[in-house]
């Protein structure tokens, strides 16, 4: 199989072989699917359209619309949906080859050392899987542009080598983070630690998505079935801060353009933000960046 793409439809969706250890993109439409060897390689799993099962072990990910999941090699994983109408997905397996050399390309740029991090966490039941929004990776807009190659029937001529070995670039910086987090979070269990980081992944993802809403930590704590005290501590070990620092950061960053945009009042800008007060506002935006809100516009804007 020569090609780096490949599309898999009703009639050779059982016929098409899919050896492990190749750099191949799969463009899938169909309306139901089963298999017992998801995770024949190294690959990222996007879904384009409705939804995909998988099951590792006891956990089942469910891919919606519009999220991915990658997912380490390893036997018996399996893959399933049946819908009604057409589910269209994008599966790229990439070779151990490839991420090999994508880590000498990194290391030889003077980029950290990922001897130990590609030793022990891509070969190993170490990887963290997990369900991500495109928008969450730094490799969205290829995933994007790959999507449109597809509609446009480009995509023979955007997939190839380079192509791959910039997505798993991409990929080794994206897991590098929950690399970092696990080896944080103070479990023996390999499981259990990866099971804490889900739970810590989805309630930073709330604290994105919505910061000014959220008063208190508990809050959030139990938006990802945590108790505050193991929530609070798992956090700052898994990302080295505080999930209160967190959210006032968020804040704060959000102030900051606000401030710039000149739009709002400093007391309009401290409510919008959730802070309590002006006084509490103006306190920790000079903190932060060394100067109060009232005069960061001017010190900061155009000459």
């Amino acid at each position: 199989m020569g090609s780096f793409f490949h599309t898999i439809t009703e009639e050779n969706k059982l016929t098409l072989n899919k050896p492990p250890g190749a750099d191949v993109v799969y463009y899938s439409e169909l309306n139901d699917w089963f298999t017992s060897n998801a995770f024949r390689s190294f690959s990222l799993k996007y879904v384009v359209n409705r939804c995909i099962y998988y099951k590792v072990g006891n956990k089942e990910h469910a891919v919606n619309e519009g999220n991915f999941l990658l997912a380490c090699q390893q036997p018996d994983v399996n893959a399933y949906f049946d819908s009604k109408k057409t589910v269209k997905s994008i599966c790229i397996d990439i070779c151990p080859a490839t991420v090999a050399e994508a880590f000498t390309v990194m290391t030889t740029q003077n980029n950290p050392d990922f001897d130990n991090y590609l030793a022990g966490y891509f070969k190993t039941p170490e990887f963290f899987e997990a369900v991500y929004p495109v928008g969450a990776a730094t490799f969205s807009n290829k995933l994007n542009d790959l999507v449109t190659a597809v509609s446009s029937g480009q995509a023979h001529e955007l997939v190839d080598k380079e192509w791959f070995l910039d997505l798993v670039e991409k990929i080794i910086f994206h897991e590098y983070g929950n690399y970092l987090a696990l080896n944080g979070i103070r479990s023996v269990k390999p499981e259990t630690r990866k099971e804490i980081l889900r739970r810590l992944t989805i309630a930073r993802r709330y604290m994105n998505d919505d910061f000014i809403h959220i008063d208190e930590i508990n809050q959030v704590a139990a938006y990802c079935n945590m108790s505050e005290f193991h929530f609070f501590r798992s956090f700052k070990q898994a990302f080295g801060i505080s999930p209160y620092q967190y959210l006032l950061n968020k804040r704060l960053g959000l102030a900051k353009e606000l401030v710039l945009a000149g739009c709002l009042s400093i007391t309009d800008i401290a409510s919008h933000c959730n802070f309590p007060d002006v006084f509490t506002f103006s306190k920790a935006f000079k903190r932060q960046f060394g100067v109060a809100p009232s005069r960061f516009s001017g010190i900061n804007g155009p000459e």
